[in-house]
């Protein structure tokens, strides 16, 4: 008998914690140029980001299927429980996927449970640390199905594009707003709203955002248990993000770097912040 975590790509977990946590990850889909890929497993992140950054390539991405939850599903001990956490409904068909799965599953011996994170990226992995923690000091299943409840609606990421022009592909904003935008370097941040992508505000200057949402995690930050940077093939801005934040949040700061599902809606050179 043993509590389980299951969770899909786009948490973008370092593979050393999926494998000293044994978390099972489920993978999302990429099209790009006529190939779909595993996210995670057949195509690694500077092959994509690179190929978006020199050729006019904008993938598109899929859920998983439920028989891709089935399969791990089914690979669970007697007794087993599994926590199956995973990006927010309103931004991907997957939570569906994994409660259909759970559906179909014909077993008695085992019991999961299906959480709707409201989030992804490194809203969704720091959820999972937090998991991991309770779980290593021996909480209940009860006790960390009530600390997600807690912590689903207070995560929140904030995040800033470099270019608009994958924004404009997901049909977010129209043609003559990103013919605009980059046109006087307007900068967007966003962020997630319950569960789904609303505009924070319009700054002028990639630099500018930034310090934008500096700013506003200073006001919120006596209140912050957690704290991490993602990006989207920007280490160094994400590192000089991460000093900045330093001065304002005293705990550590994880760095993530983001995946090609979430980093082909969003562009490379996508900065942001995640906290609860």
């Amino acid at each position: 008998m043993a509590l389980r975590i299951i969770t899909d790509s786009t948490a973008y977990l370092p593979e050393a914690m999926l494998r000293r946590e044994d978390i099972q990850v489920v993978p999302l889909n990429v099209m790009m140029q006529g190939r779909q890929y595993r996210e995670g497993i057949d195509l690694s992140n500077r092959e994509c980001f690179q190929t978006m950054r020199t050729q006019p390539v904008f993938p598109t991405t899929s859920q998983p299927s439920a028989g891709d939850f089935l399969e791990v599903y089914r690979a669970l001990d007697p007794g087993d429980e599994a926590l199956v956490i995973v990006i927010s409904s309103l931004l991907s068909g997957t939570w569906h996927s994994a409660e259909i799965a759970q559906g179909l599953l014909n077993r008695t011996d085992v019991k999961i449970h299906v959480i709707d994170s409201w989030s992804t990226t490194i809203g969704l992995a720091l959820q999972i640390m937090r998991v991991c923690e309770m779980r290593l000091v021996g909480y209940s299943t009860k006790a960390i199905l009530a600390e997600l409840k807690r912590l689903i609606p207070r995560t929140n990421i904030f995040f800033v594009v470099d270019d608009l022009e994958y924004l404009s592909r997901g049909g977010r904003i129209g043609a003559a707003a990103k013919y605009l935008g980059n046109m006087l370097q307007i900068k967007p941040i966003l962020y997630l709203q319950e569960g789904k992508i609303e505009v924070f505000d319009k700054i002028r200057t990639k630099h500018k955002a930034v310090t934008r949402i500096v700013e506003g995690f200073a006001n919120l930050s006596p209140q912050a248990e957690k704290l991490a940077v993602t990006h989207v093939d920007a280490p160094e801005e994400a590192e000089e993000l991460r000093q900045r934040l330093s001065v304002i949040f005293s705990g550590p700061i994880y760095i993530q770097e983001t995946g090609p599902v979430i980093g082909s809606h969003v562009g490379p050179g996508t900065i942001g912040l995640s906290y609860y």
